[in-house]
């Protein structure tokens, strides 16, 4: 069984987030093989402050980037 996991930043609704897994257990299958079913995918959210991109840190997902 395949483990993985992925972390975003906070902003993305239900529906984006069940779409993200679905195509992501798709492409991961096709890679390795492994079947859909032997996969598990853990999506762990954090606000986008606890992100740093070339030192600066990022707002939440789709909010406006002047905010920070």
């Amino acid at each position: 069984m395949a483990i993985v996991t992925i972390n975003m930043r906070n902003g993305r609704t239900d529906e984006q987030k069940r779409r993200f897994a679905s195509s992501l257990l798709d492409v991961i299958s096709s890679a390795t093989g492994e079947p859909r079913g032997n996969v598990f995918l853990v999506i762990q959210e954090s606000r986008g402050i606890d992100f740093v991109e070339d030192g600066r840190h990022l707002p939440d997902f789709g909010a406006p980037a002047a905010e920070f």
